[in-house]
């Protein structure tokens, strides 16, 4: 890891010396946010189908260098960043065979899915640090160029460190990716290939053992404050490495000018193209604990060693993909009436077993294999509808039967010039056994032995879109449930669970004000075992102030967040997992930031000052049960941006 960071240092520093130059002594002005990169992920064919993002370049969400504040979500935090984490909202996975990831840190955890690859014509790189209170440090490096015709290179590290105010919360996180792409000239062919590796070393405290204390602020100094775990730490490793290639069928057509230079044209008949994938990714994640008898565990199974406790979970997985699709040298775009694939995967993963705390030897290690069948289709009518749909279905192996199909419907109205939104309608069903971790574990703590049977779930949605606004409808419904319990087992229940939600998402600009957020209404029938609040919302308010024409600005934003009362499910760290709990109510409190953001030429450096309401003195700001989140503090950080 330590080569791996110098490495990044040496290219990025070499490969912008000139561009760092030409920004810092030349004269001429440079148009603010006049840079927009964009990027696909995984693979050539979702460039393709124009399945594009674009890197923001506004000053709007400069200040949101972690993960979580990215995304239209509201989470369950700990009393630090990095540590585990959970939607405030069901997220059930639709996921086929076995699903080796801790959902707990998969928003900490970047994989093949999420690794982009930047489509520049110009080198780019970018670098992100910010600093808080008490050694907090947030470092990111992104490079990326073209090193020679059509062959891009591009490398991303981040690194977060945070000793947090309470014991036993000292987090130290850091990512890094690498990935290469390269098509030929005529784009008969072309590769990706990529390489990733997480590491997330993290120390666990329990919560807090009597919540009094920081209600009622008897200690203000929150670093002497009893914790339940003294000596307990989680390292979680998951790296991974993988190539995806194309190769279309047919030649393409050529059309020679009088200058001889040869261009290619797009064939107006074509068969597709032949696509392989490899993949492998590792997991591996220890829990220890140097006092296993605390009573923090006591009301769990038998300890089984009393002097030390080491639990590790080992996972290899490796995956073979080979499909075809219509996709030729031909963009896919809504003038193309129909697209189609047809594909066969296998997987295959070792499980390392478990340590015999009797013996200190391993047992029941495990190699599992599936062969999954899938297909994709986008359907486009009269230019104003565009019907698609995916599924996969594992045939036969582990977890044979499963399944998983998603439909879409989606209808423009009005015209090109005259633009009044779409309706969507998305169906998803999906059928899926239940997780490894859920049916078999064996740990000091905690022990068992399940044979649950397979989930359904079907969601309903609807929702009308605009380029500033979304507003729609969901309902999920859940058979064979399967949850962890308030003793902090997997159980299942039987019958069917439904969960309904109103929602919308916004992006406003109104002359120099700016508006993002998202508000969710959320209900279920079952408070028993589903516990998620009524309401939650988040929304960021923006004015821009321009400072020097074209050159500089400046942005005063405040970011709220707030959900209803309800009972927060509680953490285990010795299982890595959320769970239920009925004792203590979190929420109905608005978390707070202030945010003043400054541009200058390429340059946005911001200064915030987090949780305002904790001025308030009072001291029920907690997400998660024990777990009190930090006290108001100020960040201050810098994004610059280097290209030609």
């Amino acid at each position: 890891m330590k080569n791996a960071r110098i490495i990044i240092l040496i290219l990025f520093v070499i490969s912008n010396l000139r561009l760092l130059s030409n920004v810092l002594i030349t004269s001429d002005t440079i148009k603010v946010d006049s840079t927009h990169v964009k990027y696909f992920y995984n693979n050539f064919n979702n460039y393709t189908l124009g399945n594009i993002e674009e890197i923001d370049t506004t000053t709007l969400l400069t200040s949101y260098y972690s993960p979580l504040d990215k995304k239209f979500s509201l989470y369950q935090t700990l009393s630090n960043s990095g540590l585990a984490n959970k939607k405030l909202t069901l997220s059930y996975p639709f996921t086929t065979g076995l699903n080796p990831m801790i959902k707990a840190f998969s928003s900490n955890i970047r994989t093949k899915d999420n690794i982009l690859f930047p489509i520049i014509h110009q080198p780019f790189s970018e670098i992100k640090y910010m600093m808080g209170g008490n050694k907090e440090q947030h470092l990111e490096i992104l490079f990326s160029r073209e090193f020679i015709p059509n062959l891009f290179v591009t490398l991303n590290y981040d690194i977060d460190f945070s000793p947090g105010i309470y014991k036993r919360t000292k987090t130290h996180n850091s990512f890094f990716d690498g990935n290469i792409r390269y098509n030929t000239k005529n784009n008969r062919y072309g590769i990706t290939g990529y390489y990733f590796l997480n590491k997330l070393d993290l120390q666990e405290n329990g919560g807090i053992v009597n919540d009094s204390i920081f209600n009622n602020n008897i200690e203000t100094d929150r670093s002497i404050i009893d914790v339940n775990l003294n000596n307990a730490t989680n390292l979680i490793k998951v790296s991974g490495f993988g190539i995806n290639q194309y190769f279309n069928i047919l030649s393409p057509n050529k059309k020679t000018k009088e200058d001889t230079t040869t261009i290619y044209k797009n064939r107006k008949i074509d068969i597709g193209r032949i696509n392989y994938a490899f993949n492998y990714q590792s997991n591996h994640a220890v829990y220890q604990d140097e006092d296993p008898i605390s009573i923090f565990y006591h009301n769990y199974d038998k300890v089984l060693d009393s002097t030390h406790t080491f639990d590790s979970v080992y996972f290899h997985t490796i995956e073979n993909e080979l499909y075809w699709n219509t996709l030729g040298y031909k963009k896919y775009n809504n003038d193309i009436p129909f697209y189609l694939s047809f594909g066969i995967k296998h997987s295959f993963t070792y499980h390392a077993g478990f340590r015999d705390y009797n013996t200190n030897e391993w047992f029941n290690k495990q190699r599992l294999s599936n062969l999954s069948a899938n297909a994709d289709i986008i359907i486009n009518l009269f230019k104003s509808t565009r019907i698609s749909g995916n599924s996969e279905i594992i045939t036969n192996g582990y977890h044979a039967g499963d399944f998983v199909i998603n439909g879409q419907w989606k209808q423009f109205l009005g015209t090109y010039k005259k633009n009044i939104g779409a309706l969507t309608f998305n169906v998803n069903l999906n059928r899926q056994s239940a997780d490894w971790f859920e049916e078999y574990y064996y740990s000091n703590n905690f022990r068992w032995d399940n044979n649950f049977d397979p989930t359904t779930t079907l969601i309903l949605q609807g929702s009308y879109e605009l380029p500033f606004l979304t507003i729609g409808i969901k309902n999920t419904t859940i058979n064979n449930y399967i949850y962890f319990g308030t003793n902090v087992k997997p159980e299942q229940h039987s019958g069917a669970l439904n969960i309904s939600s109103l929602y919308s998402t916004f992006d406003v600009k109104i002359n120099k004000f700016e508006f993002v957020g998202f508000a969710s209404l959320q209900t279920t029938d079952n408070n028993d075992i589903i516990h998620i609040p009524n309401f939650q919302a988040k929304a960021k308010f923006a004015y821009n102030i321009t400072l020097v024409k074209n050159i500089s600005m400046m942005q005063p934003s405040i970011i709220i967040n707030y959900f209803t009362e309800y009972y927060a499910d509680a953490y285990m760290p010795a299982l890595r997992t959320f769970y239920l709990q009925n004792d203590t109510k979190v929420g109905n409190f608005p978390y707070i930031d202030l945010c003043v953001t400054f541009k200058i030429k390429r340059a946005n450096i911001f200064v915030q000052y987090t949780n305002m309401y904790s001025l308030t003195k009072d001291y029920r700001y907690y997400t998660t049960p024990h777990y009190p989140m930090r006290d108001s503090r100020f960040c201050l950080g810098v994004n610059w941006r280097l290209y030609k």
